[in-house]
């Protein structure tokens, strides 16, 4: 081999070891970059994740696991006091982008939260993120809640509540209005009341509320406390030891409350406490009043306040039930001219059952019987003829057992489904376990004005969901109980009240505690306006509530 050749080949034997040299540097390097990530299980994008998803729900414990540097307590006890701070409600977070560098990394993320005071408060925020034990961690810290927060730092907040919005009659009357109250003070248990927050209900409302605010006490004022509230102008402060302002985190401009409207009538409520007012009897009075085509409170009257028993209290109904006694007669095919027997009393299941002063007709019609207020040909046809279930069937029709959503607290009838002959006996002339009230009786009374049952409404702006859907009574149940109740107003137990034209009705009187005392009831209907009055302990229906009843339909 000549020079020249053996030079060639070190040159070239050279060359391929300097390269693979190279090749080897070069993958030692690429090998110790990755060493690390070779190493750790899971991505910190993962652990991100997982963190936020388990902060969101609230599950502290699992945050705390996938994060180091946690305060000895955990994480519970940070993440709730700055969730109290704020007055939040929910909190969503959503994971954005996240970068490397080397053994570290960073994750961010958007949190938005809705705070009490109605407001949503959106910001970025940002965790820091390590390996430890071959595993992705956050390194957790204050800032990790909120990037300016710091140790020994809490969220303020600074309130400035906007004038307070109103509850209105349909026609915009304010209700809470001076005037308003001094015609019919007992409105104030539909409107309700504002008062100075104590420090539990301002506790419960939450952030930003504290003692002394203004808020609803009861009512409607109480029911819809955040729309007539408004929302206050908000600033969120980090405050450091020493109530130091650290720094502003957020301001939020106020917005007004909005009024909430309700089918109150003014002319009816006016009517109503006019009649309540002036009546003779220095008994509790109760009326509410109804629109039989649309089922909206066109009154509600009580003498004196205090609790609202005309919508949500509960009283034997007395013969006033026999309309839906009637009904489920005239559905078994039964009409006002049907032979009934009308005894001085009857027994059944070993329990006598008696009518007023004993008064006997012998052979009669039922609308007569109706008329009348024959206790005892209700025991008897009801036991005989309808059954615990039929007669349950036709309370429910009504609005027995059904859930009024009326804005404010309210009950309707309740009717528990008798099984023996006496119960059943009991319950068609409203002396057994059923229940009801004035909101309950009105809307009765509505019913077969209108042909229709249809649930009570109160607050029409915003309208609550109503329950369930109308009820229909069909032409049987019309054409026998609209007759019969012209009766009552005409030649039966009303005849003698002196009310106007055209008005259909039954009265009741129901017994209550030991039986010696009673209460007084007239329900009934003239064009489109239904009504249950109640006197409570005032006895004879036709004597308490007949002549209230009468004075409110003269007024209108």
């Amino acid at each position: 081999m000549s020079h020249g050749s053996m030079r060639r080949t070190k040159r070239r034997s050279l060359i391929i070891v300097v390269a693979v040299v190279a090749a080897v540097v070069v993958a030692a390097g690429a090998a110790g970059g990755y060493l690390l990530l070779a190493r750790t299980q899971g991505t910190p994008q993962q652990t991100a994740a997982s963190y936020l998803q388990d902060w969101q729900r609230g599950s502290y414990a699992a945050m705390g696991k996938v994060s180091v540097n946690v305060p000895g307590s955990g994480l519970a006890g940070p993440l709730r006091q700055t969730a109290a701070e704020l007055g939040q409600r929910r909190i969503h977070l959503r994971l954005g982008q996240v970068t490397l560098n080397g053994g570290s990394a960073r994750a961010g993320f958007t949190a938005t939260a809705d705070l009490a005071s109605g407001h949503t408060w959106t910001y970025p925020g940002q965790l820091r993120l390590v390996t430890r034990n071959r595993h992705w961690r956050v390194d957790w810290s204050p800032s990790a809640i909120y990037p300016r927060l710091r140790a020994g730092e809490r969220f303020v907040l600074s309130a400035v509540w906007p004038a307070r919005a109103a509850v209105l009659a349909a026609d915009g009357t304010e209700l809470s209005s001076p005037s308003v109250i001094a015609q019919s003070g007992s409105i104030a248990l539909l409107s309700g009341t504002v008062g100075a927050a104590t420090a539990a209900q301002a506790k419960a409302l939450g952030a930003p509320y504290q003692a002394g605010d203004p808020i609803g006490q009861s009512g409607i004022e109480q029911a819809y406390q955040a729309q007539l509230a408004g929302r206050p102008s908000l600033t969120i402060q980090l405050e450091g030891p020493g109530k130091r302002v650290d720094a502003t985190a957020a301001r939020f401009a106020a917005t007004p409350g909005k009024p909430v409207q309700t089918s109150l009538d003014m002319r009816a409520q006016m009517a109503a406490s006019a009649a309540v007012s002036g009546a003779s009897t220095s008994k509790p009075i109760d009326l509410v009043a109804i629109q039989p085509s649309t089922g909206k409170v066109l009154a509600v009257v009580e003498r004196p306040g205090g609790f609202d028993r005309a919508l949500a209290g509960i009283f034997p109904p007395g013969s006033t039930f026999k309309v839906v006694t009637a009904s489920a007669l005239a559905q078994k095919g039964m009409r006002p001219s049907s032979t009934v027997q009308c005894p001085s009393q009857v027994t059944i299941g070993g329990r006598t059952f008696h009518n007023d002063a004993n008064e006997h007709l012998g052979t009669t019609s039922l609308q007569t019987a109706f008329a009348v207020s024959c206790n005892s040909t209700f025991a008897m046809l009801a036991s005989q003829r309808l059954g615990g279930s039929a007669l349950a069937s036709m309370a429910a029709r009504f609005g027995f057992n059904a859930n009024p959503n009326l804005g404010v607290p309210a009950t309707l009838g309740k009717f528990t489904t008798p099984h023996q002959p006496v119960d059943v006996a009991a319950d068609a002339f409203g002396q057994g376990t059923d229940l009801v009230n004035p909101l309950s009786q009105a809307s009765v009374a509505a019913a077969i004005d209108n042909g229709t049952w249809r649930s009570p409404i109160l607050v029409t702006s915003p309208q609550p969901r109503q329950p369930g859907p109308s009820h229909a009574l069909g032409p049987a149940i019309l054409g026998t109980l609209r007759p019969m109740m012209r009766a009552v107003v005409t030649s039966g137990t009303a005849a003698g009240v002196g009310f106007p034209a055209g008005v259909y009705g039954k009265t009741g009187t129901a017994q209550y505690g030991t039986g010696t005392h009673s209460h007084g009831w007239f329900i009934g209907y003239r064009g489109d306006v239904a009504f249950a009055v109640l006197v409570e302990g005032g006895g004879f229906g036709a004597n308490s509530a007949g002549p209230v009843a009468n004075a409110f339909l003269r007024k209108l």
